[in-house]
């Protein structure tokens, strides 16, 4: 055994990459229009790679993406996408999984009234296995279950206990996060699948030592549905737990100007991040400190509506600008998370 492994390690291209590691990655994925079938790389400034790949999307139908992140081929962790731009589209994550060392996200976007629609869209991906800090995940696979633990290899708890999901009704889910409570952090949902669905957050709280998400999914005309969905909470960091960071809950939605909560916002350069109105479900999140030039940005509505959300563009300038929707896809004022990291 030891000699064909000594051949087999001889055989191997000088090329060859490390095994696939744990690690991050983002993309915004900014050529909604590309050619079918060919790869382009995005803008090194909205994409990384933890392990210092270049992530690469390709355009494989009208409306449906691939994503594909070097080096960071293991099965497990969590993807998020936002849709980008001022349209009323939205997108979900359909899939990811590893080819060879590569791990391939797939995404498929939509206008309100269900058709697939070519969009521009930001994602994210994490795979972590480091404890301490408030930090979870989870892949919620099984939208018709009364009640279950999700699968190991698709969730964390930085506490090292296992989440669970609990079905209150159509499109209604709880999460529970053991040792992780606290009436503060942030959370971002979106729904998982090849299905014309949306995911939001209802609400979060302590419940003893536990965090408990409310989930709220629909469908695209706004009925309550079951669907799979993908969900993270944080508290102190990023939802890729790396930084620079910031997080903000949007609670007000029609104040002209306001400083979000201080235990559901965050910055990490120490600054108290801001947010105004600009108009009917158009809002800026100012974020001092935070290289907006860069980066990646992630939004999901908040409420038990249908109401949807999405990030329309950020720059140093101008801080994060954030759209928000009926499910028919007119502007609407409501309440949103929203996610920058680095």
């Amino acid at each position: 055994m030891v000699a064909l492994a000594i051949g087999m390690i001889a055989l191997a291209p000088l090329t060859a990459h490390a095994a696939p590691s744990r690690g991050h990655a983002y993309v915004w994925a900014n050529q909604p229009s590309a050619p079918l079938n060919t790869p382009y790389t995005p803008s090194g400034y909205y994409s990384r790679n933890s392990t210092g790949a270049a992530n690469s999307v390709v355009r494989t139908g009208t409306g449906q993406y691939t994503v594909r992140m070097p080096r960071l081929g293991l099965l497990g962790g969590t993807v998020h996408v936002t849709a980008y731009g001022a349209t009323s589209h939205s997108c979900n994550v359909a899939s990811w999984y590893p080819v060879g060392d590569r791990l391939d996200v797939h995404v498929r976007c939509f206008t309100p009234s269900g058709y697939r629609a070519d969009t521009r869209f930001t994602a994210s991906f994490v795979n972590t296995s480091s404890l301490g800090g408030r930090f979870g995940y989870v892949w919620a696979d099984r939208p018709t279950a009364g009640s279950y633990t999700s699968a190991s290899t698709y969730q964390f708890n930085s506490s090292g206990a296992a989440n669970t999901i609990t079905r209150g009704g159509v499109g209604q889910y709880t999460v529970r996060f053991p040792n992780i409570g606290s009436a503060a952090g942030h959370v971002q949902a979106t729904a998982y699948g090849d299905v014309q669905a949306r995911c939001k957050v209802a609400n979060w709280y302590p419940s003893g030592s536990a965090q408990l998400v409310n989930v709220r999914c629909f469908t695209l005309s706004g009925a309550l549905r079951d669907t799979r969905f993908t969900l993270t909470y944080t508290r102190g960091t990023s939802i890729l737990r790396t930084a620079p960071a910031a997080y903000a809950w949007a609670n007000q939605p029609t104040s002209g100007s306001y400083t979000p909560a201080t235990a559901y916002q965050y910055n990490s350069a120490g600054y108290t991040n801001r947010i105004t109105r600009h108009g009917v479900g158009v809002y800026r999140v100012w974020t001092p400190g935070m290289p907006l030039g860069y980066g990646d940005v992630q939004v999901t509505a908040y409420g038990s509506d249908s109401r949807h959300c999405k990030v329309d563009y950020w720059t140093p300038s101008t801080g994060i600008q954030v759209r928000c929707y009926t499910a028919s896809g007119a502007p609407a004022d409501t309440y949103y998370d929203v996610s920058f990291a680095r």
